[in-house]
């Protein structure tokens, strides 16, 4: 991690004080967006100067997405939304001013997963922005969860994969507490955690990043 033990750079020098040459990044964040992703990366490259395979994100990758419409199905075994909430982190609107395409590969996602599948209606929606006095990305969950005249929800965060803050806080506390007071059935997906479809996507995106040519030694970052 960037912000706390243990340390992207901290692991990188453990990795070549047990000889380790070649490296693969991989982000737990399906989705690159270079304000976010892209600085956990540009960390590994400033600690490690030996080959260096990147993974830019993995939105589109055939198990994620299988994986995912798998969480899907086991939420909806024993309720009936009327609506479905895919989320995501919200970012500063300012990227995409900048032309980072982060939205676009969140919708894409979600696409994949809906495709034949039978699946409600489905809508796209940020959650969890900071307070810093700038815009960011929206629509935000709880205004989508309002609007939507619904009475029985499901939320997936589809931007995430383990359960922390974004999880455990802003959707199981805070927009159920949201929902309660609307008289909204509000539930969500499962995180993926150490589920072992996941952990397969997992290594089915390492095993083709590992297909890509080779850059040499001290060559930097290869994107896959």
């Amino acid at each position: 991690m960037k912000h706390a033990p243990p340390f992207i750079a901290d692991a990188a020098a453990e990795a070549l004080s047990a000889g380790i040459e070649r490296l693969v990044g991989l982000p737990l964040a399906p989705h690159y967006a270079e304000m976010s992703v892209g600085t956990y990366l540009s960390t590994l490259r400033q600690a490690w100067d030996q080959e260096l395979i990147v993974v830019r994100g993995f939105h589109d990758q055939p198990a994620f997405i299988a994986a995912t419409r798998t969480l899907l199905a086991e939420a909806m075994a024993d309720f009936e939304p009327e609506r479905i909430f895919f989320t995501a982190h919200s970012l500063p609107a300012r990227i995409e001013t900048a032309g980072d395409p982060y939205r676009e590969r969140l919708l894409e996602s979600c696409r994949l997963v809906a495709e034949g599948t039978a699946l409600p209606e489905w809508e796209f929606a940020f959650q969890s922005a900071s307070h810093t006095g700038e815009p960011w990305l929206g629509p935000d969950l709880l205004e989508s969860l309002r609007r939507s005249g619904v009475r029985r929800a499901l939320v997936c965060p589809i931007g995430f994969v383990a359960d922390h803050l974004e999880i455990l806080y802003d959707i199981d506390v805070e927009a159920m507490a949201f929902a309660r007071e609307r008289e909204i059935e509000l539930r969500r997906t499962r995180s993926f955690n150490t589920r072992p479809d996941f952990i397969e996507a997992l290594a089915a995106v390492v095993r083709d990043a590992l297909k890509s040519p080779s850059p040499a030694r001290g060559a930097g970052i290869m994107s896959v």
